[in-house]
């Protein structure tokens, strides 16, 4: 097996393998899915395929098609980090971040620890969305943007290193070792404020970037 969780290639039982592969457990039940990638004989127009991604990419986070449940038990309460992450999705996910993290003051330390620790994991290596994923966005963007020339590409690749950099603020804000843990948590809050309008603005600019006529 290899993960980015580890250095080097992992040997797994088959039992271990086959427990994991039919986890129902966060971020969402696996069902032993498997994925048959065939490759095409000949790639498409790279502006065409580009442009629909971006479309489909901003689709996804403007009007997600529902927000995923996996554990029904949680509570939904301000400040509630868990039942936050299986609520919301999209542009949306963001607003209720930036909402939410106000209200952690109220865990006690050991908790605020851990809900920090795990926040900058889910920004940086972990999450799907964030520092990590949005400045893999910003680097192929840029790309596909050197190689097409299209000026709407490199908006929004632009856009998309915006929101990486916010992202990663709110991460090292959380994370920071010389600072108590309320301390880290207000100043987490206060980086978060910058997010939802630097969702919104990425996805502005893929769609319009989905529009353009190539």
């Amino acid at each position: 097996m290899v993960d980015n969780d580890r250095e080097d290639v992992q040997e797994v039982p088959y039992e271990a393998l086959a427990r994991a592969r039919s986890s129902t457990s966060f971020p969402q039940p696996t069902r032993h899915t498997l994925y048959d990638i065939r490759w095409p004989a000949e790639l498409p127009d790279l502006a065409s395929a580009a442009a629909e991604a971006f479309a489909q990419s901003a689709q996804a986070v403007s009007n997600p098609t529902s927000a995923t449940r996996v554990f029904d038990e949680l509570p939904s309460e301000p400040g509630d980090a868990a039942g936050l992450m299986v609520r919301s999705a999209g542009v949306a996910a963001a607003h209720a971040f930036a909402t939410d993290i106000a209200g952690w003051e109220r865990h006690d330390d050991e908790e605020l620890e851990i809900m920090l620790f795990s926040l900058g994991a889910f920004i940086e290596k972990a999450g799907t969305g964030g520092g990590l994923f949005r400045r893999l966005l910003a680097q192929g963007a840029f790309e596909i943007a050197q190689m097409t020339g299209d000026e709407a590409t490199t908006s929004s690749a632009r856009s998309a290193s915006r929101a990486a950099e916010a992202w990663t603020t709110v991460a090292r804000s959380a994370t920071a070792r010389d600072k108590p843990a309320r301390s880290r948590v207000r100043d987490a809050a206060q980086s978060a404020l910058a997010l939802p309008e630097l969702e919104a603005m990425l996805t502005q600019d893929l769609q319009v970037k989905s529009q353009v006529v190539v």
